[in-house]
């Protein structure tokens, strides 16, 4: 179904009209201000625009597994056969030697379902680890087959996902402050955020527009604030805080990534309060830089990791790298500069599943 495009003249109208021409669970893809024509715009208000389409149906887990654990036992036969042969063809003294050799490994082979994602991208140190966990999960047993033991490989990082976000979880309704380099996409992900909690989940907001080590000079956040009818501010005041159920967002410049800029901005967000930090990462840029900002800005407590720019770069291994090194949830996806567009919140599940998809449909580095 194609995205369908409503027009009314308030955001509640907006929001009652996608519900009752896409549903409940519509993906609303941008939202805009549409000023009158003509001479209408001396006396009639702007109205708005909303892109809204329906959530995209993905194809099954089992199915995507499947498919990957076939073509994994195809190359693996293949592979088997070949080294079958060539070691045919060698002396009797080096095929005694490769089997010698061969012994003191066996205890240290990857399980095939691990072998998988490092094919697909795993980092080193998280194979290792991933490898140790599977084993003490398994103990004795063993699964029947490749797709069980995926499943099973599934159900183990999961689990370690939801151990980061226990850990990291702040109780009650705390600031949500956006942290991160510059040129992360930073404001343009809590216009998203605002515009789904407000529009799609009818939650009151406000927000803060603060100055940092320099001026804060993002002002569409106060016009986006406008049009949604949410308080952007620019001064924060401890005394005059909204009711307990307001959820209250800020926007800090973003710093470079160096202990003594951190640092600085670790005494601005003590002075908040009890604060929910997500650090906002680009996710077009290297693993390696990516894993080095994560390193600087884990000293401010983080609470999760947002990654913007996904549009120009669908690399999910990337996404549990950061993850599995931070030791923290990445909480949202973000792409694209339409709001709120791309942005839904992780769940790793789903993030697993379009890990394995994507590998099937691009051909990944299986061998």
């Amino acid at each position: 179904m194609n995205p369908v495009k409503i027009t009314a003249d308030t955001a509640q109208e907006a929001l009652e009209k996608v519900q009752a021409e896409v549903g409940s669970d519509a993906v609303i893809l941008n939202v805009r201000k549409l000023p009158a024509d003509g001479v209408k715009r001396l006396w009639a208000q702007p109205q708005v625009e909303v892109l809204a389409a329906p959530p995209g149906s993905t194809k099954s887990q089992k199915e995507a597994l499947k498919l990957l654990a076939d073509k994994v036992q195809q190359l693996e036969s293949e592979l088997q056969e070949r080294d079958a042969q060539v070691r045919d063809d060698l002396p009797p003294n080096i095929q005694e030697m490769i089997r010698e050799v061969r012994k003191g490994e066996e205890g240290e082979l990857l399980l095939p379902a691990v072998k998988i994602l490092q094919d697909i991208g795993l980092l080193p140190q998280h194979v290792h680890w991933l490898s140790s966990q599977m084993r003490h999960h398994l103990g004795s047993t063993r699964p029947r087959n490749l797709v069980e033991e995926m499943e099973l490989l599934r159900e183990v990082l999961v689990d370690q996902w939801g151990r980061f976000a226990r850990k990291a979880e702040k109780p009650g309704t705390p600031i949500r402050v956006l942290v991160g380099p510059p040129g992360t996409g930073k404001t343009t992900a809590l216009c998203k955020w605002v515009t789904q909690e407000t529009f799609l989940r009818q939650r009151p907001s406000r927000v803060w527009r603060l100055d940092g080590s320099h001026s804060n000079t993002a002002e569409f956040l106060s016009l986006h604030g406008e049009l949604m009818q949410v308080p952007v501010e620019r001064v924060w005041v401890e005394t005059t805080q909204p009711p307990e159920d307001t959820l209250r967002f800020v926007d800090l410049p973003g710093v470079s990534a160096s202990a003594e800029a951190v640092e600085g901005l670790a005494v601005q967000i003590k002075s908040l309060g009890d604060a929910e930090l997500h650090l906002v990462l680009n996710g077009s840029y290297e693993l390696n830089l990516l894993l080095q900002q994560v390193k600087v800005f884990e000293d401010l407590a983080l609470s999760g990791i947002m990654i913007t720019h996904t549009d120009e770069s669908e690399d999910w291994a990337k996404v549990w790298n950061i993850a599995l090194s931070a030791e923290l949830p990445v909480t949202f996806l973000s792409g694209g500069q339409d709001i709120p567009g791309e942005f839904q919140e992780v769940i790793p599940e789903q993030l697993f599943d379009d890990w394995v998809s994507s590998a099937m449909r691009t051909g990944g580095k299986i061998i």
